[in-house]
């Protein structure tokens, strides 16, 4: 494929020590690199690379490229040394170019190193692109490098930086590089297809409708043409069949005899457009290519092929019967794909691709002759694949279009409405899931244990739908369902849901579905049991992070992370892996988390995980901008954040986020929104995530008596259930209290109590913000004619120790806070060491500074670029707006920069 080659995220450039080596000096030994690589590898980028890097070690560049136009050779006898001549596309060069190049060769200079690029499946001689024989000097040194297929982190960097991490998902990343296989020019113009997408659940969907990209369909049309008649059948019969096909398979398919096929095939792989995968198995070097390979067919014809290819499959050992469906259907043989769609919903099999048995369900549904109780048993096969799988895109709307078939059973229907909501609820976050299971319990009453399944999905306490009366309504009826069956696993299902709402709430009496009391799930139980263990261990995770009891989640974590979950489970492990993101943040783990959250932003299970912690790093590090995008309006988290834990935390972000920018009524409203919600679900140990945001928020608005009120029922609710963060967050509350009454030393010994919980739960960004306060008050309470020492060194350390967290987490924006607060408050005669570092003060002994930024001019670029305004900067650092916007208009006449945007870096030193 022609076109503008790029290598999408940086590799290091191929053969760089080779290539340096050769050209040290002029009387280097003369070299020659070929360099191999199929259409779309990335030839012409890597030529680009390699003639930068030649250019930036002073050697002179020639590039010769012989089909591009009529001209002759270039003349090198003048060329002075170190040189490097490139030669591109030799498999389309004239043989009088070929018999130059060899001549050349022959006679090289040293100093001079001659690269050859070319496509090895076009070549007239394989593995020769210089001819046969070329008599190549002993004194040349020869390097082949070869660009192959991207391994699949190349493509999944790219999808990032072309749709960016809310919509290039994990998911998107690996089916492209099926498609793909890898190919480079093809994973880009796909991903460039995708840029309109809404989001990741649309750029999926977009992904499996995708057609061949122009430069693909150009590339492969054309060298099908070049192929003779057997091996162009061949191809389109690896192309009907899809994935990997014995030589067998394909012989049947294209209508070929043994010798013929065989020499076909061979052909086939020369050209490039079939690739060995394994010991006699093929297939598509790009699969995408295949509705490339089959266009234009009469109509005859492809249904032939469909038919060759369903009487193929279904000779095979295990039959593959959803495929043998569909090529039943294309190839017109009505009967025999009714009969096929029969055998797949009985198949074990069936859901290996659930895609495919997508489309099998919807084109059963689309018949009036439709066989019920085959698209009813697919569809259950499909729901509870999904449930434990990552569903596959349209897997839902299909179900809820057979939910409404008449025909079939209320049992049937009930279980696929169960099913269907459980995937809407957990894996959508969709609070329509709960009605779905509402409704499924009517339809199950003969199944209890079913019903015992929906009964305690409702009964979790994560979910922001129910609250937590409902919750425990839910689990009694669970229970009572359970004993009434006298099932083991049933019994089991409900007492681990009465754990997972005893670590939820903090209850401080015994529970016995604790999850310390729960068995570990392993290879030999029933799959059930499994997955009501797994899921429990994995809840009651999500709960211990929330609720501050850190050991414990990363204890949970190791249980639930079983081979059986990784095998059978992905949607838990996935949801696993946004736990431990969470984990990482709170136990201050902070190098690496931004990249790695943004990496799963668009992951099922990990979405909001990863959008919660992304919030959290942007506002400590004062990049308000990301905060304002990936905030939600405070009237939708709970349809974007339908875990309530995580619904109160990232309100508690929002609010914090807006006393800060003094939006007193922003901040009033998110306030009073997020306390309705906390006392309708009445789990108050999640209260500690947004209380203290909401005290100040009422605290700047003057309303007292309504944060007072408010504290005094989070203490209430803290009577019965209990943990270490909501400990620490009722005292930081009080702590606030006092400081607007100005008890200062009695709020620096709350800050310093929630400080110490902290430390002991291992929780250090939550520790240095109170001991900021603890500092800030601590200071405060000092009176003008007091003595050093004493009292004013403790709060001084305070304040200094937050600021060496803040610095290590690389919470930039809570540092400079801090730094402003030291700066302010600080006694005379006493060190300034972190208030002085940053300070800009003009005296005797400043240094010159020139063009580069002081250091408070770095603290304001820092702030500017994230966002902030210049009177929330001038109230972060105690300066004046006015001096702020002096500072704002020298970095940006030192940096040239453009905007405000781009004011992080300062100029080189001239």
């Amino acid at each position: 494929m022609a076109g503008a080659d790029r290598s999408g995220p940086s590799e290091p450039l191929p053969a760089a020590a080779f290539l340096r080596a050769s050209l040290a000096d002029a009387r280097s030994r003369p070299a020659l690199v070929l360099l191999e690589g199929g259409a779309g590898s990335g030839k012409s980028e890597a030529v680009a690379r390699w003639i930068r890097a030649a250019t930036d070690w002073n050697a002179r560049t020639l590039l010769y490229t012989p089909a591009a136009a009529d001209h002759p050779p270039p003349d090198l006898t003048a060329v002075e040394t170190p040189a490097l001549l490139v030669v591109e596309d030799v498999h389309r060069a004239p043989e009088e170019t070929i018999r130059w190049l060899r001549a050349w060769l022959r006679e090289a200079r040293p100093g001079f190193v001659t690269m050859v690029s070319y496509r090895p499946a076009e070549l007239k001689e394989p593995a020769c692109p210089l001819g046969l024989d070329p008599e190549l000097p002993p004194p040349l040194r020869i390097r082949r490098e070869r660009l192959g297929a991207w391994e699949r982190h190349r493509t999944r960097a790219l999808a990032l930086e072309i749709l960016g991490p809310e919509r290039g998902s994990e998911r998107l990343s690996h089916r492209l590089h099926q498609l793909a296989g890898g190919n480079p020019q093809t994973v880009r113009d796909v991903l460039e297809s995708l840029e309109e997408a809404a989001d990741a659940t649309a750029a999926l969907q977009e992904l499996e409708k995708a057609e061949p990209p122009v430069r693909l369909t150009q590339h492969v049309t054309g060298r099908l043409t070049a192929l003779g008649s057997d091996a162009s059948a061949l191809v389109r019969a690896a192309a009907v069949l899809g994935d990997t096909s014995r030589e067998r398979d394909l012989r049947r398919v294209a209508g070929l005899g043994r010798t013929a096929g065989g020499a076909a095939l061979v052909q086939a792989l020369r050209s490039g457009l079939l690739e060995e995968r394994a010991p006699d198995r093929y297939g598509l070097a790009i699969p995408l290519a295949a509705s490339a390979l089959l266009a234009g067919l009469p109509g005859p014809i492809r249904c032939s092929l469909h038919r060759r290819a369903a009487d193929a499959l279904t000779r095979s050992g295990k039959v593959p019967w959803v495929a043998v469906a569909r090529h039943q259907r294309l190839g017109g043989r009505e009967g025999k794909w009714l009969r096929a769609a029969e055998q797949a919903a009985d198949d074990p099999n069936a859901l290996a691709d659930p895609g495919a048995a997508v489309d099998l369900l919807r084109s059963l549904l689309g018949r009036p002759d439709l066989p019920a109780r085959a698209a009813g048993r697919l569809a259950l096969g499909l729901t509870r694949n999904a449930l434990l799988a990552l569903p596959s895109i349209g897997s839902v709307d299909v179900l809820g279009q057979i939910l409404v078939l008449p025909q079939l059973p209320d049992e049937v229907r009930g279980e696929i409405r169960l099913e269907r909501g459980l995937v809407i609820s957990s894996q959508l976050c969709r609070s329509e899931g709960k009605t779905e299971i509402e409704r499924a319990l009517t339809e199950l009453q003969s199944r209890p244990d079913l019903r015992v399944r929906a009964l305690a999905a409702l009964a979790n306490p994560l979910s922001a739908v129910h609250e937590l009366d409902a919750n425990i309504h839910w689990w009694k009826r669970a229970q009572a369902t359970a004993e009434a069956s006298g099932d083991p696993t049933d019994l089991l299902a409900a007492r681990a849901v009465r754990g997972t709402i005893a670590v939820a709430c903090g209850e401080r009496h015994s529970i016995p579905g604790l999850p310390a009391k729960l068995p570990d799930p392993h290879g030999g139980l029933d799959p059930r049991r499994n997955e009501y263990l797994t899921r429990a261990l994995s809840n009651a995770a999500c709960c211990a992070v929330f609720n501050g009891d850190l050991r414990q989640a990363a204890t949970l974590l190791r249980r639930s992370a079983t081979p059986w979950a990784a095998a059978t489970a992905p949607f838990i492990t996935e949801c696993d892996r946004g736990t431990k993101l969470l984990l990482r943040l709170e136990r201050g783990q902070w190098s690496g988390l931004s990249g790695e959250g943004r990496a799963l932003l668009s992951g099922v299970g990990t979405r909001a995980d990863a959008r919660l912690v992304l919030l959290q790093l942007a506002l400590a590090q004062g990049a308000w901008e990301d905060c304002v995008t990936l905030q939600p309006n405070p009237h939708d988290l709970p349809q974007v954040f339908s875990q309530f834990p995580y619904e109160v935390s990232a309100a508690g972000i929002h609010i914090r986020m807006a006393v800060a920018r003094q939006k007193t009524a922003d901040a009033e409203a998110s306030a009073e929104r997020i306390w309705h919600r906390l006392r309708a679900k009445g789990v108050w140990v999640w209260a500690a995530h947004a209380a203290p945001w909401a005290v100040s928020a009422w605290l700047l608005a003057d309303r007292e008596d309504t944060a007072r009120a408010a504290v005094a029922e989070f203490a209430s609710g803290l009577r019965t259930h209990h943990s270490r963060t909501a400990g620490a967050a009722l005292l930081r509350c009080r702590a606030l209290l006092a400081e607007h009454e100005e008890r200062h030393a009695q709020a620096q010994q709350l800050f310093e109590r929630a400080a110490l919980v902290h430390e002991r739960t291992g929780a250090p960004y939550r520790r240095a913000l109170d001991l900021e306060g603890a500092g800030r008050c601590g200071l405060t309470a000092r009176t003008p004619a007091a003595d050093d020492g004493g009292p004013a060194d403790d709060a001084l350390r305070n304040l200094e120790e937050a600021i060496r967290v803040f610095e290590s987490l690389g919470a930039s924006w809570d540092a400079l806070r801090a730094r402003g607060t030291l700066r302010g408050l600080i006694p005379p005669g006493h060190s300034r060491a972190f208030a002085g570092e940053a300070t800009d003060v003009r005296g005797r002994g400043r240094p010159p500074y020139g063009n580069s930024l002081s250091p408070r001019e770095q603290e304001v670029a820092a702030l500017a670029a994230g966002g902030m305004t210049n009177r929330e900067i001038a109230r972060a650092l105690h300066l004046s707006p006015r001096t702020v916007e002096q500072h704002v208009y020298r970095i940006m006449r030192k940096t040239q920069a453009v905007s405000r945007r781009h004011l992080g870096t300062s100029p080189k030193d001239s």
